[in-house]
């Protein structure tokens, strides 16, 4: 098998949606699968959508992920330029080609004729599709309708049969080629409507595997026509799934993140997008579930790609962060949660840098996403604390309980002799004790007095953190607002 080569051709009309990384990483692991080359091509040759922002934006987010390519825009390669609206001189010698060889004529026919024909079609039940009827004028006729100032469109001159391709996942598909008829490739100023850029494209830059989603695949034949047009074998067609929204439906932010972007905001990880894109339409082999990107190289071809629904769970897609998260090197946790920070805190500073260090342990068990980090660690760093006399009163006890119960607890405090979570947490089990109360209920009223939250990491570890001096002065604020 000739060395293999992937593609992807995302048009710059939006930020880089998790659809379109999916379809990107297929291509990717296929590609370096079986050591070949994974190219990105832009196809932009519709200026009213294509941006040059969206075109960084798709650049960067497929960086961010890991899926490097071998060849494009921004980097070259033998087969450029790698942005379609730079190639109109490539495609004008190919719709030369088909003009010489009799492949394709000139359709005059307005929108509005176009219309009525596909009107007429759906009225009688029958396939819309153009008529052919521009495909045997003579020179007197088109000399007749151009001076009517009509501008013609270039439609491919389609055989009528059956073709037929094998999808590695899906097998056989076949389209009797009636069904669409004689379709435009081109505008009237010979620039290539997108499937025929994207075949010259593909002929080009000798793309030996077109992975795409299942959208594409009633376009095949017609690409295959045009393939055949050119005298061209065509490449591999292969179409990955769909990825749809829990419930079933169309993916849509009514369900939750879909950019890219959106997912980095609320602080997942590359690493956590490549696996759970990876395992949405493609099976491993065993139940594993956790990969990283070395391993689903090895481990992928399109004969494990499944032709059933993924469904986006975010509910797993937290579950798989948090775990990638926990695997991070000290440096590495800092470095993914500094943006998410940087609004409260400044890392920059050896003395809060220290002092964040200390917190890692606390909170790497407990965080999901990035974007959590703050309302975990903000009573770390707050001067004081607002607290609430509903949850700083245990039930069925009185403020002055409390307040004589916060009392116990400093002296306790105060007099040990070593500040560590165990010590710490000695002497306030036998503060329960002595003064006859349930473990909860001193426990919690401790919490909300020293963090101001109910829900915390464990309750020692962060005294221990804070010290002795900041616990105190919590517990005396918290015992004098209720006076």
């Amino acid at each position: 098998m000739s060395t293999v080569r992937t593609r992807m051709a995302p048009t710059p009309s939006g930020t880089l949606h998790l659809g379109t990384a999916h379809t990107a990483l297929f291509n990717y692991l296929f590609a370096k699968h079986h050591g070949g080359q994974f190219i990105l091509r832009i196809d932009d040759t519709d200026p009213e959508r294509s941006t040059k922002e969206f075109e960084a934006n798709i650049m960067h987010n497929l960086r961010w992920l890991g899926l490097d390519w071998d060849e494009g825009p921004d980097i070259g390669g033998p087969y450029g330029p790698y942005r379609q609206s730079e190639r109109n001189d490539i495609y004008r010698k190919y719709i030369d080609t088909l003009i010489a060889d009799d492949k394709v004529y000139l359709c005059y026919c307005t929108p509005e004729e176009l219309d009525a024909e596909r009107k007429e079609m759906q009225k009688n039940k029958i396939p819309p599709k153009y008529s052919g009827k521009c495909r045997h004028l003579t020179e007197a006729q088109r000399r007749s309708l151009e001076a009517e100032g009509r501008k013609p469109v270039i439609r491919l001159k389609v055989e009528e049969k059956v073709v037929t391709f094998h999808d590695p996942s899906r097998g056989d598909i076949s389209m009797d080629s009636r069904l669409f008829g004689d379709f435009a490739i081109a505008r009237s100023d010979y620039t290539p409507l997108l499937m025929l850029a994207s075949t010259i494209d593909d002929i080009e830059m000798k793309i030996t595997h077109t992975i795409r989603g299942e959208d594409y695949i009633n376009f095949v034949p017609r690409q295959i026509l045009l393939f055949e047009a050119l005298g061209v074998e065509p490449p591999v067609f292969a179409h990955k799934p769909f990825l749809y929204a829990p419930d079933g439906s169309k993916l849509s932010k009514r369900h939750g993140a879909t950019s890219v972007d959106e997912f980095k905001d609320l602080g997942y990880l590359p690493e956590t997008l490549v696996n759970f894109l990876a395992l949405m339409g493609w099976a491993p082999g065993d139940d594993r579930e956790l990969f990283k990107k070395d391993e689903l190289i090895k481990l992928f071809d399109f004969d494990r790609v499944q032709t059933t629904m993924p469904r986006v769970n975010y509910d797993k897609m937290q579950w798989m962060n948090g775990v990638y998260v926990r695997e991070l090197s000290e440096d590495g946790f800092i470095d993914a949660v500094k943006p998410f920070i940087a609004d409260h805190l400044d890392l920059q500073k050896p003395e809060v840098l220290r002092a964040f260090k200390k917190i890692i342990p606390l909170i790497r068990e407990r965080i999901q996403l990035f974007s959590e980090i703050w309302e975990l660690v903000d009573f770390f760093f707050a001067e004081t604390l607002t607290y609430d006399a509903e949850l700083l009163v245990p039930k069925k006890k009185q403020a002055e309980e409390c307040q004589a119960a916060f009392s116990l607890v400093l002296r306790t405090l105060e007099q040990l002799q070593e500040w560590n979570q165990e010590s710490i947490e000695q002497a306030l089990r036998a503060n329960v004790e002595e003064l006859a109360w349930k473990v909860g209920e001193l426990f919690m009223m401790i919490r909300i007095a020293v963090t101001g939250k109910k829900a915390t990491p464990p309750l020692f570890e962060t005294m221990e953190v804070l010290g002795r001096e900041a616990t105190c002065k919590r517990l005396q604020a918290a015992r004098d607002f209720l006076t």
